[in-house]
């Protein structure tokens, strides 16, 4: 086990990270909008594909870019976490599972209501639209399946087959899951230099043997060591500035990009853009890098607007995409112009995603913290400050 003593400094809140996600989850919210409506800018929902979408200003609205950045930061803050506490495994797995578990459920409820108000949506816009989405395929239509399955869905299916067709973006939870519980494996057995040997071969086991996504959490956990131990700082001053430079070029392209750029015959889990890929995971990590390393880089990111969508960002991610395929789409059959469908809904999602942090989100994390501090002492030190959904045990 872990020596109970760390001579390495603590890692204190870094506000930044906060930003990031919150940004990132309101990239997710455009992503699924455009999945929809205009699936060309969204390349593998539909048949053709807009140019811009294998250009940099691509990363404004790639969704899946900014997933591997809600990955990679889950791996730096949980290593983090795991680094710190005290708890026993099994605390540290039950508590994660139900941070997720229980807004996931609440989240699958609020989706079975609205399906089963709008049931016929999505069919109805998929055959409407001259380019229809392949995005709407991703949603369950008549018959709508009963209110304890919409619970059951969120509470274990979706950690288990890793999707849900009541609410699609629910298949990031067991790989949030699983991604978690490897990281609290690899610190509750592993220590100081070994532990860096066994984080390589973790590496190497995602490559060869489990999906390409849980390399987020390896890239995370690899630079929340290099961080803890101030290898970050001594690069060259240089370095930073060239890394996000990277990332939003290799962060920006799209799904496909490899194939449509002509690139250099690689291992497919290596080709840019591929959406679940490595190379997403890599972009992503760069750019956490650049956050860590260019003060006026996180200072953006530490903004009032950036760390109130981070605050709101677990909400945001999980209410947004159901009212697309239902009311959203039942609004634009009506004849609702986009000019003002598209601000609405903008506007009704944020606002549902800070009643959701209210009434779900932030007191499940409440209920969560005493139920963890009855099981176990909690000795998280710095790293107990995080209020983060995507992190936060």
């Amino acid at each position: 086990m872990v020596s109970m003593s760390n001579p390495l400094p603590r890692i204190e809140r870094i506000a930044a990270f906060d930003g990031l996600r919150g940004v990132a989850a309101a990239i997710v919210v455009l992503f699924h909008y455009l999945c929809m409506l205009h699936p060309t800018l969204t390349p593998g929902m539909g048949e053709t594909v807009h140019w811009l979408v294998d250009t940099p200003v691509h990363i404004l609205w790639n969704g899946l870019f900014s997933v591997a950045v809600f990955f990679v930061l889950s791996g730096f803050v949980m290593a983090a976490a795991a680094d710190r506490r005290r708890d026993s495994l099994v605390v540290s797995s039950i508590t994660r599972y139900l941070r997720l578990a229980l807004p996931a459920t609440a989240s699958c409820l609020l989706a079975w209501g609205w399906l089963t108000a709008f049931p016929h949506s999505a069919d109805a816009l998929k055959n409407t639209l001259a380019a229809p989405s392949r995005w709407l395929d991703y949603t369950y239509q008549e018959p709508i399946l009963p209110l304890w399955y919409a619970g059951a869905d969120g509470m274990l299916a979706s950690f288990t087959r890793g999707y849900s067709r009541f609410n699609n973006v629910l298949w990031t939870m067991k790989v949030e899951l699983f991604g978690s519980l490897g990281i609290f494996l690899l610190y509750a057995f592993t220590q100081d230099r070994a532990r860096l040997v066994w984080l390589v071969g973790a590496g190497a086991v995602v490559l060869f043997w489990l999906p390409d996504t849980y390399m987020g959490f390896v890239f995370g956990a690899a630079l929340y060591e290099a961080h803890r131990r101030n290898l970050l700082q001594s690069a060259p001053s240089v370095l930073p500035v060239a890394a996000l430079a990277v990332a939003i070029v290799v962060g920006g392209v799209g799904h496909g990009a490899h194939v449509r750029l002509d690139l250099p015959d690689v291992p497919e889990a290596l080709h840019v853009g591929r959406s679940r890929g490595v190379m997403n995971g890599v972009a992503a990590t760069l750019l956490i890098y650049a956050i860590l390393t260019l003060p006026k880089l996180a200072q953006a990111f530490a903004r009032p607007v950036p760390l109130f969508l981070g605050r709101i960002s677990f909400g945001l991610y999980l209410v947004h995409a159901p009212p697309l395929y239902t009311i959203v789409a039942w609004s634009y059959l009506q004849g609702v112009p986009e000019i003002v469908l598209g601000p609405v809904y903008a506007l009704s999602v944020l606002i549902l995603a800070w009643g959701f942090t209210l009434l779900v989100d932030e007191p499940s994390l409440k209920w969560i913290s005493v139920l963890r501090t009855r099981l176990g002492p909690d000795r998280l030190g710095g790293m107990s400050q995080w209020r983060s959904p995507w992190t936060l045990r």
